[in-house]
């Protein structure tokens, strides 16, 4: 009977041949005669020769190739341990998911590991380093827990990928862990007070460049001392960030709705209530969010993009939940002062403006725990960004477009900026357009919706006028964002130009900036 699939028996055949007589010759033996007639493979001695005479070999790892000489697991983890670290870092302080990518990828190069894998995926790091067909792969993964701006921790380490990736001969990997662990567990290089007194001083700059007067800039210091000590305390005992965001928000709009009703606060409070949400906007990765996407990291950018929206709808319910109260204590008097806001508020390149957004610049600069040597660029950044700004928006091109021009040149500058001047290109590039953020149009947008159409004025304020609004504010400070990403793209080619003057190899493994 035969099955299909099977062979009819034949009893007169000759007993098949042993292994020892006939050798099978299966498809990985035919390729590899194949390769070795066309391409002859190195011997042993040559790998070894050439593993020997490898630069980055002296003192760190073997180069990983598919011969019989491979690095074994525990270098591998070493170098992959701290290219994850460095990455982790960069992710902390606002930078973007490519520029971590770019970095890992040649600080493992530089130690002799060129084919690796890197995924990252918003709060998740894996690194994988491929070893040929003598070794298996090894994967190991870190997880991203928390964001902060520390632009001294950034501008060190900074300073440690340099001499890893732009030398012939990179320092060894544990005087490489030793600077990582010093700059990571290092001291502010100053007092946690300064950063504060910085922040507050931040905020009233931002309210007198947005038309405010000194009554509103000395109500703004105080309360963003209040709001920014109280997220510390709430983030201490791990409230959520929405919830931060909501009591902020509360506490400057009932304050400043309460001081104008009161006749203390001679200004609109909605300037008030502009710059304390600017602060509290100043701590979201806008820049990264565009950046991840734009360059192919969608996991990453829609995570972040989670993050802007929950502590925007923060800020919404915080704002609205307030203008509800006011208006319930004190009936329609009290609602009209929610719906003072200033319309005719063109911005002007003139000399208090300039200096408004310098000091605005400085002190967010200093806020952010800067290099005291980048405080000064920090500044010509802000007043760069509020001239070119300014002088846009009265040509006619509207805030979207002028925000973004702004925005763009100063990406654009960060990205020519020496290397050798010791700045962290995101001190300028945040600083810089930190004052230009839409707070007042969001407020703006916030008070329509609490009016539901209602509002006291008689101006017949609708949700959907309140939404346009707030759409208008989120386009704004995306238009900000993708216009850092574009000064980063056209500036991507000058700064590999300038890197002409570094070894070859530095030259290539060289990853961006920010």
């Amino acid at each position: 009977m035969k099955f299909p699939g099977m062979r009819r028996s034949t009893p007169d055949a000759p007993p098949p041949e042993t292994a020892e007589e006939a050798p099978h010759v299966g498809v990985a033996q035919r390729a590899a005669g194949s390769i070795r007639r066309h391409v002859p493979l190195p011997s042993a001695e040559e790998i070894r020769r050439a593993a020997l005479d490898a630069p980055t070999v002296r003192e760190n790892l073997l180069p990983a190739m598919p011969g019989p000489q491979v690095a074994d697991d525990a270098l591998v983890l070493r170098v992959l341990d701290l290219a994850l670290r460095i990455g982790e870092v960069q992710l902390v302080t606002g930078a973007g998911a490519a520029v971590a990518h770019d970095t890992m990828l040649a600080v493992a190069g530089a130690y002799g590991l060129p084919t690796c894998d890197v995924d990252i995926a918003f709060s998740t790091i894996t690194m994988c380093c491929h070893r040929g067909l003598e070794a298996g792969p090894v994967t190991t993964m870190r997880n991203v827990r928390y964001r902060t701006q520390d632009y001294t921790r950034l501008a060190t380490v900074d300073a440690l990928i340099k001499d890893i990736v732009d030398q012939d001969v990179p320092i060894t990997s544990t005087q490489a862990f030793e600077r990582l662990a010093e700059a990571v567990d290092a001291k502010h290089p100053y007092p946690r007070y300064v950063a504060g007194l910085a922040r507050s001083a931040f905020a009233s700059a931002v309210a007198v460049l947005i038309g405010g007067g000194l009554g509103v800039a000395l109500v703004t210091f105080v309360l963003t001392a209040v709001i920014w000590g109280m997220a510390r305390w709430l983030g201490r005992r791990d409230v959520p960030t929405f919830f931060q965001q909501v009591f902020g928000a509360m506490v400057v709009t009932l304050t400043a709705l309460a001081l104008a009703y009161s006749g203390a606060l001679l200004d609109s409070p909605a300037f008030v209530v502009a710059a304390g949400i600017i602060v509290l906007l100043t701590g979201l990765s806008l820049v990264g969010l565009v950046q991840d996407a734009i360059t192919g990291f969608p996991l990453t950018a829609a995570g972040r993009a989670v993050e802007v929206v929950i502590a925007t709808a923060g800020l919404l319910v915080g704002v609205v939940v307030s203008i509800k109260i006011a208006a319930a204590i004190g009936g329609p008097s009290a609602l009209s002062y929610a719906l003072v806001i200033p319309q005719d508020l063109t911005p002007q390149p003139d000399a208090r403006s300039l200096i408004a957004a310098a000091a605005a610049g400085v002190f967010f600069a200093l806020s952010a725990y800067a290099p005291w040597l980048s405080l000064p660029l920090a500044g010509l950044g802000g007043a760069a960004a509020w001239a070119i700004f300014a002088v846009s928006f009265d040509h006619g091109l509207g805030q979207v477009v002028a925000s973004s021009l702004a925005a763009g040149v100063l990406g654009l500058i960060a990205m020519v900026l020496p290397r050798r001047v010791g700045t962290p290109p995101l001190v300028l590039v945040v600083a810089g357009i930190a004052p230009l953020l839409p707070g007042l149009t969001l407020y703006t947008g916030f008070s329509q919706l609490a009016t539901d159409g209602t509002g006291a004025t008689g101006t017949g304020n609708t949700i959907a006028t309140g939404s346009v609004t707030i759409l208008l504010a989120l386009t704004v400070s995306l238009g900000l964002a993708a216009g850092v990403s574009f000064g980063e793209q056209v500036g991507w080619p000058v700064a590999k130009a300038q890197r002409r003057s570094l070894p070859a190899a530095s030259r290539a493994r060289r990853p961006r900036i920010f």
